[in-house]
């Protein structure tokens, strides 16, 4: 059975979202008041799919007539699949419609902008006597929400008087209904379009865990004989998420890795890979969690990268030493401070001081996705004047992309070795290993992804 979801509808006229069905395309209705106002395929990439091993199935369709967010709460819109001459409405999911009504509710807000200050005390004066409290201070954190919009970003000098911070209730989810407040300031994504919390849907020893690990352990076997056979080292990162390794902080649960991951693991000893496999979860777990992961974000502080990066290095070879000191603060955004007031969240990190060696480093190569996609994007590295003198490919996925930041194994790798090949994507190109005939490739995914196993 096709796997289906509608990620979102924007006016006038486009609607997007995915349909998973074993690599099949599959062709997609949309109908306004019974009449058909756009085809369209399951045939986009998109990152998040991807990284998740679904390919590209994925659709954005333009419609011919326009629609308002009013017709999709109204259900005069609908979308549909057609599989075998059957065709089968796609339930529009209640954080989409949630999502829309905060839309709608945006949209309104916006008038408040052009309301004199006196005009705007008078109205929330109003409101206070006329309705219940909640909703009376969602509308003025909405309201200043928008106002502070206009306040400059913060400066990196002078941090502690361009950030403040602050406390808001554990268990607060955001508008979309993906993110919570965790405890000592840490935001969590919880749903997704990967749902997060799946990770923990099946027992450990569980028939759909064992086999989705037995899936991992052939494909890593794969790729280690197909490198030991163009005489290249090979290494699998698997990195834990935030969500399972500092659970006690987002609902006091014990924390622990997922089912799969424990499975992953306890089969690689059992199969004798751990020459070739690097544990995420062992590496953060020597420096503490709460000092690899942001606060704000789903991805490593700067020490997080740097400490899966040792282990890497040390897997790689036991001399290789990659010392760090991280005492230069920064100001930063995140990937999930946004999703709670519809503007920026920043936080405090500390980064060390650039290698003598990072100034060498330049780019050769740089390979952009094709638009509207997210993997399939290559940058190579150059740097005569590193440490270490391997070639290495990494295919990864944003753990290893942002090779600015030093939260990200690509700074590390592009920094460190004389040359570095960085592929997002989850499967691993044989044909450009080949060609570009490295010392040692690497693949990388995250916990969450385990569940989807790609094909190469």
């Amino acid at each position: 059975m096709a796997q289906s979801t509608i990620d979102w509808f924007a006016e006038p006229n486009m609607v997007s979202g995915w349909i998973y069905d074993d690599g099949n395309r599959i062709e997609i209705e949309i109908e306004k008041n019974g009449h058909i106002i756009g085809f369209g395929e399951n045939n986009l990439a998109r990152n998040d799919l991807e990284s998740a091993g679904l390919g590209a199935c994925a659709f954005t369709i333009e419609t011919t007539e326009p629609f308002s967010y009013y017709d999709v709460l109204s259900g005069n819109i609908k979308v549909f699949y057609k599989k075998d001459s059957e065709k089968t409405e796609i339930e529009i999911r209640s954080d989409v419609i949630k999502s829309i009504k905060f839309k709608v509710f945006s949209h309104l807000l916006k008038d408040f902008q052009q309301m004199d200050a006196h005009e705007l005390e008078m109205y929330i004066f109003n409101e206070k006597k006329s309705i219940d409290d909640n909703i009376y201070y969602a509308e003025l954190a909405s309201i200043s929400s928008l106002n502070n919009n206009k306040i400059p970003l913060p400066q990196h000098d002078d941090i502690q008087k361009n950030i403040s911070p602050f406390y808001i209730k554990v268990g607060t989810v955001s508008p979309d209904l993906q993110c919570e407040v965790g405890t000592n300031g840490h935001l969590f994504l919880t749903r997704g379009s990967n749902n997060v919390l799946s990770i923990y849907d099946h027992e450990y020893a569980s028939k759909e865990v064992e086999e989705s690990a037995e899936k991992w352990i052939n494909l890593f076997k794969e790729r280690r004989d197909f490198c030991s056979g163009i005489g290249a080292r090979f290494i699998e990162v698997v990195i834990p998420d935030k969500l399972s390794v500092m659970r006690e902080q987002y609902d006091g649960m014990g924390s622990s890795p997922s089912p799969l991951l424990q499975m992953l693991e306890y089969k690689i000893n059992q199969n004798n890979l751990t020459d070739h496999y690097v544990s995420g979860l062992q590496a953060i777990e020597k420096i503490g969690f709460s000092n690899a992961f942001r606060k704000i974000d789903t991805h490593f502080q700067p020490m997080g990268g740097h400490a899966l990066f040792k282990d890497i290095c040390t897997k790689i070879s036991p001399s290789y030493n990659v010392p760090a000191q991280f005492n230069i603060d920064y100001i930063t955004t995140g990937d999930i401070g946004k999703r709670f007031f519809g503007q920026d969240l920043y936080e405090k990190c500390s980064r060390a001081p650039h290698p003598i060696f990072h100034a060498g480093r330049e780019v050769l190569e740089q390979i952009w996705p094709q638009p509207g996609r997210f993997t399939g994007g290559r940058v190579v590295f150059k740097n005569d004047k590193a440490p270490f003198a391997e070639k290495v490919v990494g295919f990864g996925n944003s753990f290893m992309n942002d090779y600015e930041s030093q939260a990200s194994l690509g700074y590390w790798l592009s920094t460190f070795f004389r040359e570095f090949h960085l592929v997002t994507q989850p499967d691993i190109n044989k044909d450009y290993v080949k060609n570009v005939n490295p010392d040692i490739v690497i693949g990388q995914t995250v916990e969450r992804f385990l569940g989807f196993v790609p094909n190469s």
